[in-house]
């Protein structure tokens, strides 16, 4: 199957689905609903055991499309959080995501939806929403529970972007390869999939991970108070208060429900609003 805005082949076993959306291989709603069409493609494939997602060019994603803020299309179906994200995680096959260059926003919020992660030490990863006065809506849920407390409150109430190579030995990844080794890249990939394979169901969700901290009360009162100091907008309170019912609530769903009940206020902001007109 080919579309498009992606690329799909079947090669030993495994479906290569590769994001084709130049420059950035941004989410707008065409490749939402082409990715979308793959997925159920691949599912529906006998020859296909395992998945392996990855982007064409540049890097995997950066994201969401800004083009759609403020429009009717970024709130359209499918959206990532409330039908992509369910999808993969509830496939009958493993999906594998294959990252390089960049995994921006939505982008590596897909990326810790999958059932296993390789990258490129290289790769550059952020969730930078609240520089543009919305949270990350599901990695607010998922950071937490892959990488230490601080780190991701930090990671994402300031939008910094980290290289892959310092979240080595994390549950982040389950492997990383060398700068711009496109074929190990690959290699890797196939290689998790198949181990995820040979374990058997379920396949690893991160949603069914504890938040990595033992003490987190301590790291989100903290990051309070300086947000606090530092008059932080409604941006980062919000991200903090998200990621504040991942840690507070063992019930995944209700921390999600948490966390997009901010993301749509700050979605009808005036802020977010300039965003999409500029």
């Amino acid at each position: 199957m080919n579309d498009a805005l992606l690329h799909c082949e079947v090669v030993g076993g495994i479906a290569f689905i590769t994001l084709s959306h130049p420059p950035v291989n941004s989410f707008g709603l065409g490749l939402r609903r082409a990715l979308l069409g793959a997925l159920e493609h691949a599912a529906r494939t006998p020859s296909a055991e395992a998945i392996v997602l990855s982007g064409a060019g540049r890097g995997f994603c950066a994201g969401g499309d800004i083009r759609e803020f403020g429009t009717p299309d970024v709130l359209a179906e499918p959206r990532l959080t409330l039908h992509l994200h369910p999808y993969i995680e509830n496939l009958d096959k493993p999906v594998v995501v294959a990252l390089h260059g960049f995994a921006i926003g939505g982008g590596l919020e897909t990326a810790m939806v999958c059932h296993g992660r390789v990258a490129c030490e290289d790769t550059r990863i952020a969730l930078p929403e609240v520089k543009l006065g919305v949270i990350p809506l599901s990695g607010t849920q998922r950071l937490p529970r892959l990488i230490d407390m601080d780190a991701a409150i930090e990671m994402i109430l300031s939008g910094q972007t980290r290289q892959a190579r310092d979240f080595n030995g994390s549950s982040l990844f389950d492997r990383i390869v060398g700068a711009g080794d496109l074929p190990g890249l690959r290699e890797a990939a196939c290689g998790v999939a198949r181990e995820i394979l040979a374990r058997g169901k379920p396949y690893p969700l991160v949603r069914n991970r504890n938040v990595s901290s033992e003490a987190p009360g301590a790291a989100l009162a903290a990051a309070r108070e300086r947000l606090l100091q530092s008059h932080a907008g409604a941006a980062q309170q919000g991200a903090l208060d998200a990621i504040a019912a991942a840690a507070q609530s063992p019930d995944f769903e209700a921390g999600l429900r948490a966390a997009n009940a901010i993301c749509e206020r700050l979605l009808a902001s005036d802020e977010v609003q300039q965003h999409g007109r500029a």
